[in-house]
């Protein structure tokens, strides 16, 4: 059976160092796919780059972690800290129950919006930083989704399988009875929505334990038939990106794996076709 692959790399125009990476893993390596962040500075002149790379599908990377929103704060008070900036993630978890989610829907969807502006359509929607998945942000995120008609990123396997072996390394760390029914809800909304999304989701290629050639060839041998996206983030430890990001030299490490030669000869042997979301638009 076919074996196609999406490739994702995220954080497209979090910085110029980012973006350099991104696109140079799309050149000489095996990325396919970027989602950017709609609210970095960074991020107009890397949807223009991105125009030079046709075959790079390009979707929205949905924020409301990290650095300012796109909305006036005074608009969204419960996303942002008195100086404007979105509360990190580990401050969200404690303050969950007073999100306003008519401000995060308003904030996401302008976003998307603001995407739109520049005259292209994102191929795909995927979010920031792994509170996304609390099951009532969540279900804003398949809400949106389907209100613009575009696949979206299912980041955990069916419920059936979610084990500490199988699921992402950014939610490894969960206790498994709270994974289980975070991720039992978050299917029912994508199902329940029927929003288009991959089959399979590969999310292990993260961290520096994880950063290694074996892995990357482990992770292409064991592809299941269908469409599997692989979350990725590669890119160049730029000033910017040191002084901001706790993950930024890994990002170099990445795009030195994912243009390795023998990840695109371990490609090409298995016969695995490398698509973006475009795939999956209906």
């Amino acid at each position: 059976m076919v074996r196609q692959l999406i490739v994702n790399a995220d954080d497209y125009g979090r910085t110029p160092g980012v973006t350099r990476g991104i696109l140079r893993a799309h050149q000489r390596g095996i990325v396919t796919s970027a989602t950017v962040m709609m609210n970095m500075p960074y991020a107009s002149e890397s949807l223009r780059l991105a125009e030079e790379h046709p075959r790079l599908g390009v979707g929205v990377h949905l924020v409301f972690t990290s650095y300012y929103p796109v909305l006036p704060p005074e608009e969204i008070p419960s996303l942002v800290h008195g100086n404007g900036a979105f509360y990190r993630p580990e401050e969200l978890m404690e303050r969950l129950i007073e999100v306003d989610l008519d401000q995060l829907r308003a904030e996401l969807r302008t976003q998307i919006e603001l995407f739109l502006s520049t005259g292209r359509r994102p191929t795909h929607l995927d979010c920031h930083h792994s509170v996304y998945l609390y099951p009532p942000f969540f279900a804003v995120h398949v809400e949106l989704a389907k209100e613009f008609g575009l696949p979206m990123r299912v980041p955990l396997p069916p419920p059936e399988a979610l084990t500490g072996r199988d699921v992402p390394a950014i939610v490894a760390d969960l206790p498994p009875d709270l994974l289980l029914r975070v991720g039992t809800e978050d299917w029912r909304l994508v199902q329940k929505a029927g929003v288009p999304h991959p089959d399979h989701f590969a999310g292990r290629f993260f961290g520096v334990e994880m950063l290694t050639l074996e892995r990357l060839l482990r992770i292409l041998g064991e592809l299941p038939p269908g469409v599997t996206e692989m979350m990725t983030h590669p890119g160049l430890a730029d000033e910017r990106l040191l002084r901001e990001s706790s993950y930024a030299v890994e990002r170099e490490r990445e795009l030195e794996l994912l243009c390795h030669p023998q990840v695109r000869e371990k490609v090409s042997e298995l016969g695995i076709e490398l698509v973006n979301f475009s795939v999956l638009a209906r």
